[in-house]
């Protein structure tokens, strides 16, 4: 596949020099949007759990953010891609329908650290693992229920393994070959029941594809043409090799990226938003609220559970997600807790949330996600507001303080306040530091809080 070979090539010979300002200072702001994610993921129960059995399991020099353990960098890049997904509030690609950050951020960090790499060389190494993900994303388009969070992301990982490992492009090319076979078969049902093992997809495909480089490494070699068949025959119904190369090293896909102001599936932003919008003037009971009806696109229809029962089946479900919403007055990560669920305002009115699709809508999709919400009380008088794109989209940017408050409110509670503010700045002049190798000084505090092992 000759854009395979074109795209590897890019990779290889890319140096820090050849990027565009606007794409580094991107890349900075996708890096710390992306660890504060992941620290605040780091404390869900179930995260906090496999931090420590990885700590156990394989000690290594690789820091666990927010966490005491230190552990081998493809283990670092399974966590930290666990944690990075599980509030749902990752930087994702509308035109990949996907998440490329996470395969990019958490390993270029593992590796740039135990390899006391520069500050320049883990934003090039993330720069390009985005592309290469990304790029692999938009190429692919996923077979019915396949979750994309297990397929395209396994050659952002590689990529950034093969270029750590100073591979040319022939043998970033053929590493990529290999870790087509290591695409997981994600199912998208898991997220509409809530069963968790949908966080562990993006932090498996990072580990496999690490190990993807290291296999290649070893000599073991990948089927030729392996990309179509898995993407395109396997868990895809088409893979477009041009993808991989249109517009190479003009358009760089880290800028067509948006970032999650709601700790929601992003199918739900845009009915979150008009939400918002209808009740910024003033706040609404519930008990005067007859329905609430949401027109949406094709897929964001699907989230359709009235009654869900986990915190991710809350994050994929739109009537308790506007429900919500309408009863705190945000979609943030306390809108998904257990008490939220079981909140009695919140399950009646998402019991009256009647989700449809509008065929207009959906003939907008990837490049806008539309909603229109209507509330219809009980006076029957009706409010209604259409949102053609969600917020952090590239057309409608969150702000830069906007940015920092979200991951002040992510970490803070993690590192304190102090260590978040010097953890933001720390990440947002990292092209200037020549060894990454104390990245755990910041991003780590040796917590009280001892790290627990576990067995096979």
């Amino acid at each position: 596949m000759d854009e395979l070979i074109q795209l590897s090539h890019f990779v290889a010979d890319t140096q820090f020099d050849d990027l565009p300002d606007d794409v580094v200072e991107r890349a900075k702001w996708v890096l710390r949007d992306t660890v504060g994610v992941i620290i605040a993921g780091m404390s869900e129960p179930e995260v906090h759990a496999l931090a420590g059995y990885a700590a156990a399991k394989s000690p290594g020099n690789a820091s666990l953010f927010g966490h005491a353990g230190r552990v081998k960098p493809e283990w670092a890049a399974l966590v930290h891609g666990t944690a990075g997904t599980s509030l749902e509030m990752d930087e994702g690609h509308a035109f990949a329908r996907g998440h490329a950050s996470v395969h990019a951020v958490s390993p270029a960090l593992a590796l740039a650290e135990t390899r006391g790499a520069s500050g320049k060389e883990l934003l090039t190494a993330l720069i390009l693992g985005y592309e290469v993900a990304a790029r692999a994303g938009v190429a692919t388009r996923l077979r019915k229920g396949v979750h994309p969070f297990g397929v395209w992301g396994v050659l952002g990982a590689a990529s950034i393994g093969a270029r750590f490992n100073g591979l040319d492009g022939e043998g970033i090319a053929k590493t990529l070959e290999v870790a087509a076979s290591y695409a997981i078969t994600p199912s998208f049902e898991t997220a509409y029941q809530g069963a968790n093992v949908r966080n562990t997809y993006a932090g498996m495909v990072n580990y496999l594809g690490l190990l993807a480089a290291e296999f290649y490494g070893l000599g073991f070699r990948g089927e030729r043409g392996g990309l179509q068949t898995a993407f395109g025959h396997i868990l895809g119904d088409e893979f477009d090799p041009n993808m991989l190369v249109d517009g190479l090293g003009e358009r760089y896909e880290i800028m067509r990226g948006y970032f999650k102001p709601h700790s929601a599936c992003r199918y739900a932003h845009a009915a979150v938003d008009a939400v918002l919008e209808l009740t910024s003037h003033k706040k609404l009971k519930p008990d005067e609220i007859r329905s609430v009806e949401v027109a949406t696109y094709d897929i964001a229809a699907t989230l359709k559970e009235t009654h869900p029962t986990t915190p991710l089946a809350g994050r994929f479900s739109i009537p308790h997600t506007v429900a919500a919403t309408l009863v705190l007055g945000n979609a943030n990560p306390e809108a998904f807790t257990l008490d939220a669920l079981n909140n009695p305002d919140i399950q009646a009115l998402a019991s009256k949330v009647i989700l449809t699709e509008n065929p207009d809508f959906t003939a907008m999709a990837p490049a806008k996600r539309p909603a229109s919400v209507t509330i219809i009380f009980n006076s029957g008088e009706e409010k209604q507001h259409t949102v053609y794109s969600s917020k952090g989209d590239p057309d409608q940017p969150m702000s830069p303080d906007e940015l920092e408050t979200k991951f002040q409110q992510l970490t803070s509670s993690t590192l304190g306040n102090d260590l978040a503010n010097q953890a933001w700045q720390f990440l947002g002049n990292i092209e200037q530091l020549s060894d990454l190798s104390d990245l755990g000084k910041t991003l780590s505090p040796q917590l009280n809080d001892p790290v627990q092992g576990g067995t096979m």
